[in-house]
């Protein structure tokens, strides 16, 4: 269990990120913790790291602070009744009752009272600003929590910035996964989700490796024994655990859930746990298993029965395939 240092460390150098890979279970486990109150946690994901950041590399404080309004804060300009242009994509939120302008304020009152450190600093005081907003900053409140997936690739710049950082991995049975992710994105073959899983999923093996205060989190021991598993994650973030984070919320108001199967829930329930072997044909699903294996037996995912050998040839195509494309892109 990491040691934290609450007394001695201020709140803006105690972020709680969520990583993992599209359609994993991050936004159900931002919405677990949304309700804790001892949490501030930001109910978008931001993209501070892959977006944000590359965005103004280079630039003048004065331009990064600007950046941040329109890329950080913007959500809050979010409504149903008179939606902006930018929460195309997003017809379901409504931060209406949370003032942009209050949140614009204290973000700048922040980033005046405490003098930036490095572009970290910008997106804890978006985060803090909002907190302070709906009234969740306090002396109980333990750290700040950010949601984008892939966060697990930033690692390494989490833990220079953030010493005592923690980090939740969250990841998904690669077949659910897929089968989830296919149905937003269904030009994404089995073959090139298998990549992207393989990746994310290394990345977290190797942080928890290297980082004490770096957790993985299997979704389906979450959604199977979500008490349980809660209470292991609040002994881990140093927190009490809290009956409300069984009912999910964003922004304090319910949140039915995200599926891509038009499921809405109340609470955490595991129906989508196994929801594969029903739906994947028998040739995607053992070649995901081919293709993933070594990473999906290191997190006890199992195979029962023999590989079709249709999953056999479709693994060595794709393996031919990657060789002469790396091969390509390094000659």
């Amino acid at each position: 269990m990491p040691v934290f240092h609450h007394m001695n460390t201020p709140l803006r150098d105690r972020p709680v990120f969520i990583c993992g890979h599209p359609k994993s279970g991050t936004s159900l486990l931002r919405n677990v913790l949304d309700s804790h109150p001892e949490l501030v946690v930001y109910p978008e994901e931001t993209g501070f790291f892959r977006r944000y950041l590359p965005e103004v590399q280079g630039q003048a404080l004065a331009e990064k602070i600007s950046r941040a309004d329109e890329s950080l804060l913007h959500i809050f300009q979010w409504n149903q009744a008179h939606p902006p242009e930018h929460q195309n994509g997003f017809p379901d939120r409504d931060y209406s009752k949370i003032s942009y302008e209050a949140v614009q304020d204290a973000f700048h009152a922040r980033l005046t009272q405490e003098p930036v450190r490095h572009d970290g600093d910008l997106l804890s005081a978006a985060v803090l600003a909002y907190g302070s907003v709906v009234g969740q900053l306090g002396p109980q409140t333990r750290h700040w929590v950010e949601k984008s997936t892939y966060n697990e690739r930033f690692a390494g710049q989490i833990y220079s910035w953030w010493p005592e950082a923690v980090c939740i991995h969250i990841v998904r049975d690669p077949r659910d996964n897929y089968l989830s992710y296919q149905r937003k994105h269904p030009e994404w073959k089995a073959e090139t989700f298998a990549t992207s899983w393989i990746q994310s999923t290394r990345e977290g093996l190797r942080n928890s490796a290297r980082y004490e205060s770096y957790r993985i989190l299997r979704y389906e021991d979450l959604v199977s024994e979500p008490q349980e598993r809660l209470e292991e994650l609040c002994e881990f973030l140093d927190i009490r655990f809290a009956d409300s984070m069984q009912t999910p919320s964003r922004a304090g108001q319910a949140w039915p859930g995200n599926s891509m199967f038009d499921v809405s829930f109340q609470e955490i329930e595991a129906s989508a746990a196994g929801r594969w072997k029903n739906a994947l044909t028998a040739s995607e699903a053992g070649l995901l298993w081919q293709l993933a294996k070594t990473e999906m037996q290191a997190l006890d995912y199992t195979w029962d029965g023999e590989v079709p050998w249709e999953s056999y040839v479709r693994e060595a195509k794709w393996r031919v395939h990657a060789f002469f494309k790396t091969r390509g892109g390094n000659s």
